[in-house]
């Protein structure tokens, strides 16, 4: 068999691989079975033709004769891969590609049962090769051109269409399979040899690129740049037409030559030249390309390696706002977008604020997206940027109601590329590119430099994060420094107080005797009056300063450790110590506080001052809830009501605070207990280490547990799990 022979089998049965791959990624898809109904028509041509040069007359005439039936489909089959390809059912009636089946047919009757396309064959020093009769291959050539005129036509007006929609998947597509069809033109040369006319016919290699292109357009969404496709097909046709047309052109044209000086090995001289030739082919190409692409990806090189670099230099920078708007300002500026934008995920409100944006377009940015998003829950399974233009692509292709929330959860962001900034598997940030200002789509090599700077991107953020984190922990820290310090001054400065407080009740008590021995002494009415006066103010200050003094005695008992361990200690003497310590901080007129247990049931195994704290932040969190309810919400008849029972089960006591405040949102329920962690409306109303401190008492220092319930706009209820004193 000749290795013409070989190449063509080859080259057939790689065509029809395109098609049953192409088809075998959607049968249920009517452009992916056109598609397979053109390549083995394509494959019908190359196969049946490459069999017959090894063949006799008689066979060869036949195998011929099918090939030809697969020339015949060709331009039927290539329109209506056009016609779905374009879905032009608006253009074109859709049952016009099943009319002009006839045509093929009638060319297909005649071809076996008449002597209107075949009248023997043409021999050449390279084969044989079918003889065309005239009269009838000039009615078919016409058929063949007019079908390819039509559907280079329909392609146009769909290019058109698409440009006007500046739907850039499909303008791409198209441009794919105008590029294959100006390959496939090229193959026609395989006809010249049909008129006697001695040219090798090597239309084959063209036909091969044909599909390639159109699979290409068919299966890929992120499409290569069409100028570069080409000219990487250009390049590679060029090379490899002198590979292999060169030690042909060798054996055809200088054989006779060849045997005067070699004899019967004249063979070699072609086999040496094809194999230094295929050695070095490679090479030559890969350098050409090389050479061709520095020039086409010039601008997009140059855009990739301020990405990279910038990149590199982000975890310097410790201020998230200015890394943010750095890295908006970099992206926007450098690749030449409409807009850019990042959002970062807050962990309080468990969503994707803005955190900064750069628009070159009269446009306001979203200022957040949900972690419930489809975008986002897609981001996070996916792990990998998100093109527009390929999700909306998706949509028209599978009609998926998923892929269609996702289209529209882009099209809000007004975004053609998303990339997500990812820790392990936790989503740190989206960053959100606007389309090109060049109007060309996102390539792989732009994917992967926005990934790696996306990536970068998330370190240097929770970086900076971290950073803040670490100044509020210490700012936070010394702030509770200072009110340590506080409570160690307590019992001397209460001390202090105290004693003013004794010298003013001495002062009034004996301005008070005095008054009284003087009563029964002669004096005016108004003497009288005003000694009244006095004596009335003298009773008021001594009454206050008794309670300054059961104030102070309140204050020691709270800041001061306990001395005396774990005892039994009773409910009730725990929520009224609470109850004294919260009136220095909280209304506690304004609520209504429910004791609802029994002030002779069993006692908590505890220490009693750690248990105070405890239960005054139990009473002072339901007042700030409850507080936040009544001003936010303005409920006519709402009543701020706090409620304490307490209920046995074994050995064990279980008291419940049960609150009707703002309650706290789902999303915060993992977080409740985190340290600096606070649902109150400001810093002033808490540290956020309440509860964490609450957590520590309880589990660690008395082996209990501490729960909580809670539904938003209700309420909560705080429980604690405590053994019982026996």
């Amino acid at each position: 068999m000749q290795i013409i022979s070989i190449l063509k089998m080859l080259s057939g049965f790689l065509i029809i691989l395109f098609g049953v791959f192409t088809y075998i990624r959607n049968q249920k898809s009517s452009l992916n079975r056109a598609f397979l109904s053109l390549t083995l028509s394509i494959a019908c041509w190359i196969l049946f033709f490459s069999v017959a040069q090894n063949l006799n007359d008689n066979q060869a005439l036949i195998m011929f004769k099918i090939g030809y039936i697969g020339i015949i489909l060709i331009p039927f089959t290539f329109f209506r891969f056009v016609f779905e390809f374009t879905n032009s059912q608006k253009i074109l009636h859709p049952i016009f590609p099943k009319v002009v089946v006839i045509i093929p047919i009638f060319f297909i009757y005649f071809l076996l049962f008449s002597n209107e396309f075949i009248v023997g064959f043409n021999s050449f020093p390279w084969g044989i090769y079918p003889k065309a009769q005239i009269p009838g291959h000039i009615i078919f050539l016409f058929y063949f051109f007019s079908f390819f005129m039509g559907s280079f036509l329909i392609l146009t007006i769909s290019y058109i269409k698409y440009f006007k929609r500046n739907d850039l998947i499909q303008l791409s597509k198209v441009k794919y399979v105008y590029l294959g069809s100006i390959m496939a033109t090229f193959a026609s040369i395989d006809f010249i040899p049909n008129y006697g006319i001695d040219v090798f016919p090597f239309g084959f290699i063209f036909m091969l690129l044909f599909p390639l292109f159109f699979a290409y357009a068919i299966v890929k969404y992120r499409l290569m740049d069409v100028k570069l496709a080409f000219t990487r097909t250009g390049i590679f046709v060029a090379v490899y037409s002198l590979v292999l047309g060169i030690p042909f052109a060798i054996a055809f044209l200088g054989k006779s030559k060849l045997r005067l000086y070699f004899g019967d090995n004249w063979w070699l001289v072609p086999m040496v030249a094809l194999t230094v030739l295929a050695t070095v082919g490679p090479f030559i190409y890969l350098y050409i390309q090389k050479r061709a692409e520095e020039q086409l990806l010039k601008e997009q090189r140059r855009y990739q390696s301020t990405l990279s670099q910038a990149s590199a230099g982000m975890g310097r920078i410790k201020d998230l706002k200015r890394l943010l708007e750095l890295i908006v300002y970099i992206v926007t500026r450098a690749v030449r977008l409409d807009h850019s934008s990042v959002y970062i995920f807050d962990q309080n409100k468990s969503k994707y604020l803005l955190g900064a944006y750069k628009r070159n377009v009269a446009m306001k940015a979203a200022v957040e997206v949900g972690s419930d998003s489809p975008l986002v829950q897609y981001l996070i399974k996916t792990k990998a940027p998100v093109v527009y233009e390929e999700i909306k692509q998706r949509v028209q292709d599978y009609n998926d109601a998923h892929l269609a929330k996702i289209e529209d959860s882009l099209k809000q962001l007004d975004a053609a590329l998303v990339i997500p900034s990812l820790i392990e598997d936790r989503l740190l940030a989206l960053l959100v590119l606007g389309k090109k200002k060049s109007g060309k789509l996102y390539g792989e090599d732009d994917l992967s430099v926005f990934s790696i700077l996306a990536n970068q991107a998330a370190l240097a953020i929770e970086n900076a994060q971290f950073y803040e984190d670490v100044k509020k922990t210490q700012e936070q820290l010394f702030q509770a420094e200072k009110m340590a310090t506080i409570g160690t001054m307590a019992d001397g400065l209460s001390h202090q107080i105290n004693n003013r407080l004794h010298a003013l009740g001495f002062i009034a008590g004996d301005a008070l005797d005095t008054i009284k021995l003087k009563r029964g002494a002669a004096m005016s009415d108004e003497i009288k009056g005003i000694m009244n006066d006095l004596e009335r103010s003298l009773v008021r200050i001594q009454e206050n300063v008794l309670q300054g003094g059961e104030i102070v005695q309140g204050l020691l008992r709270y800041t001061r450790k306990g001395d005396i361990g774990f005892a039994p200690v009773e409910i009730d003497k725990l929520v009224t110590a609470a109850l004294e310590m919260a009136q220095f901080k909280i209304k506690t007129h304004e609520m209504k506080i429910l004791r609802e247990y029994d002030k002779n049931g069993p006692k908590i195994k505890g220490n009693f001052t750690q248990l105070q704290e405890v239960f005054f932040n139990m009473i002072d969190n339901a007042y700030d809830a409850m507080m936040q309810r009544k001003n936010e919400q303005k409920e006519a008849g709402f009543q701020p009501t706090l409620r304490i029972q307490a209920l046995v089960q074994g050995d064990r006591i279980i008291i419940k605070f049960l609150d009707n405040g703002i309650g706290v949102k789902p999303e915060d329920f993992q977080k409740i207990f985190t340290p600096f962690f606070t649902t109150k409306l400001s810093s002033k109303k808490g540290t956020g280490l309440g509860l964490y401190v609450i957590k520590k008492i309880i589990d660690d220092n008395h082996k209990g547990k501490v729960t909580f319930e809670s539904q938003y706009m209700q309420g909560t209820t705080m429980i604690l799990n405590l053994p019982i004193a026996h």
